[in-house]
C-alpha cells in the first residue's frame, strides 16, 4: 500500500444492522445489502436502510460465508460440519460433509474464483475446536470442489486453516494458518493442483497476530482480519505488514474475523466478527477485488 496511505481512528468506523450473534461471516452484495452468518443456525440480511431481517435453518454455527454467481451464500458450517448453499428463500442443501471418505468437522471459510471453483478451508480434523486452539496440531486443510469430479483435498498440514482467498489473477490461493501467526499461500496449477507451500509476508504477525479472515484489495493489499488485537491490517505487494485500524479497547470491533467489500466502487469494508451484535464499516483507499457475484 502506498506509504501516504494512513490508518484510520476508531471514530471514523459506523456501524449497521442490529441483533446478530456471532455474526462471523460477512458478505456485501451489489443492491447494497449485506448478509452475515448467524450462530443461531441462520444468516442474515442487513437492507441498505440498516433493516436486519433472518432466514435459513441451517444449524449448527454458521462461519464464514461467500456468495455464488447465482446469489445463493455458501456457508462454512462449522457447528455441525457441512458446507450448505442457502437460497433467499431460506431452503437449503449440502453440498459436502466429507472428502475423500474423511469427515469434514470444521468447514471455517468457503472462497468461490471467476473459475468456478469452490474453495474451503477445514480448520482441523478435532471436533473439539476449543481443544484444538489450546493445544494445536498442524491437521487443517484445504478442500477444492469443481464441477468435475469429487471434491478433493489439496492442501493440509496446516495449523488451523482459516480464510481463504484467491487473488485477482488466479495464480495462486491463501490461506489464514491461525495457530501459527501467518498466512501460507499455493500456486494454482492448471490441472488445479496446488505447488508447494510457501508463507506470504511476515514469518510471524506478530504478538497477537493470529490471521482469520483475509481479502484482496485492486491494489494487490491482501486486508487481515485480528481477532485477538481486536485490529484490521494488511500485507502490500512487498510483503509488508501495517495496521489499518486497531480498536485496543473493543470499542466497535469486537474480535473481527472477516473482512469484505462492497458499497459505491467497493470502496467500503464491512467487518464480521465473533463479539458484534452488528457490522462495522469504514471506507478504504483502494477497491476491494471484485468476487465472483459482483458487477464490474
Amino acid at each position: 500500500m502506498k506509504s501516504d496511505v494512513t490508518k484510520i481512528r476508531i471514530e471514523q468506523v459506523r456501524t449497521l444492522g442490529a441483533g446478530l450473534r456471532r455474526p462471523e461471516g460477512v458478505m456485501a452484495a451489489d443492491d447494497g445489502s449485506i448478509y452475515a452468518a448467524d450462530a443461531r443456525g441462520c444468516c442474515a440480511r442487513i437492507a441498505p436502510n440498516g433493516r436486519t431481517s433472518f432466514f435459513g435453518e441451517l444449524g449448527g454455527t454458521p462461519n464464514g460465508i461467500c456468495i455464488d454467481g447465482q446469489g445463493n451464500l455458501i456457508v462454512a458450517n462449522i457447528g455441525n460440519g457441512e458446507v450448505q448453499s442457502l437460497s433467499g428463500d431460506g431452503s437449503h442443501l449440502v453440498l459436502l460433509k466429507e472428502v475423500q471418505g474423511k469427515r469434514m468437522y470444521t468447514p471455517n471459510f468457503p472462497f468461490i474464483d471467476f473459475s468456478g471453483r469452490l474453495w474451503v478451508s477445514n480448520s482441523t480434523d478435532d471436533p473439539g475446536i476449543d481443544s484444538a486452539l489450546r493445544a494445536p496440531v498442524p491437521d487443517g486443510c484445504l478442500i477444492l470442489m469443481t464441477g468435475d469430479g469429487e471434491p478433493q483435498i489439496v492442501a493440509s498440514g496446516i495449523c488451523f486453516a482459516n480464510g481463504v482467498a484467491v487473488d485477482p489473477a488466479e495464480k495462486f490461493v491463501y490461506v489464514a494458518e491461525t495457530m501459527m501467526r501467518r498466512i501460507l499461500r499455493f500456486e494454482i496449477k492448471k490441472d488445479n493442483s496446488l505447488g508447494r507451500k510457501e508463507v506470504y509476508g511476515p514469518e510471524v504477525l506478530g504478538a497477537k497476530g493470529f490471521p482469520d479472515g483475509i481479502a484482496f484489495d485492486e491494489a494487490g493489499n491482501l486486508w487481515v482480519a485480528f481477532p485477538a488485537a481486536n485490529a484490521i491490517g494488511y500485507i502490500d505487494v512487498n510483503g509488508e505488514l501495517a495496521m489499518f485500524l486497531e480498536d485496543p479497547r473493543g470499542l466497535i470491533l469486537r474480535t473481527p474475523a472477516n473482512i469484505c467489500f462492497g458499497g459505491k466502487d467497493r470502496k467500503t469494508a464491512f467487518i464480521g466478527s465473533l463479539g458484534c451484535t452488528n457490522i462495522p464499516f469504514f471506507e478504504v483507499p483502494y477497491a476491494g477485488a471484485r468476487l465472483i457475484h459482483q458487477a464490474g
